[in-house]
């Protein structure tokens, strides 16, 4: 029976890392070009990011993480988090264990202290975050990197979370600048 971890991710066992680091590299192979460790953050990366894993003895399943970062938007300071880094393995696609990874970190974040979240995903796996109470931010536009790049790969879903957040909601129709990456 697979079961659902959670680690700071500074702190997920080596041999978790390894298989975490071989999923992302398959996945999403243009990031951290450059970065060959395993599993040691690039400086400046905050230690308060959370790893949610779903593992089947000792064979990862499904894996998501959750980041944090203060963000200024049409004059006012958020507190962002981020849902990255979702992954199944394809022998367990199908099952639920991205559902429950998925869960778990949403639900992470509805405890936390940010104000919303936000994530970026495909047509394929849209439907899975709207279960979760995710939902589309029509008009929001997400830029990102010293030159602006416009975020147009797909989706960008967002998680109200705070009371600020569903009073005020952050203004869609100003773009979004998230720093010098997405999560």
């Amino acid at each position: 029976m697979p079961q659902l971890v959670s680690f700071l991710k500074h702190q997920v066992p080596r041999d978790i890392a390894a298989q975490i680091r071989s999923g992302i590299r398959m996945v999403w192979p243009q990031l951290n070009p450059g970065h060959n460790k395993i599993w040691t953050p690039p400086a400046g990366v905050p230690l308060d990011r959370m790893t949610f894993v779903l593992m089947e003895d000792e064979l990862l399943v499904s894996h998501a993480e959750v980041s944090f970062r203060t963000l200024d938007h049409a004059g006012q300071r958020w507190e962002v988090g981020g849902l990255s880094a979702v992954f199944t393995y394809p022998a367990h696609r199908g099952s639920g264990a991205g559902e429950q990874v998925v869960g778990a970190a949403t639900d992470y974040l509805r405890k936390s202290k940010a104000d919303f979240a936000l994530l970026f995903c495909g047509e394929r796996v849209k439907s899975l975050y709207l279960r979760q109470g995710w939902e589309q931010t029509p008009g929001l536009k997400v830029i990102y990197g010293p030159d602006n790049q416009t975020y147009a790969d797909g989706y960008c879903l967002s998680l109200v979370v705070s009371d600020r957040a569903r009073v005020q909601r952050f203004d869609p129709n100003q773009p979004l600048h998230v720093g010098k990456n997405t999560w």
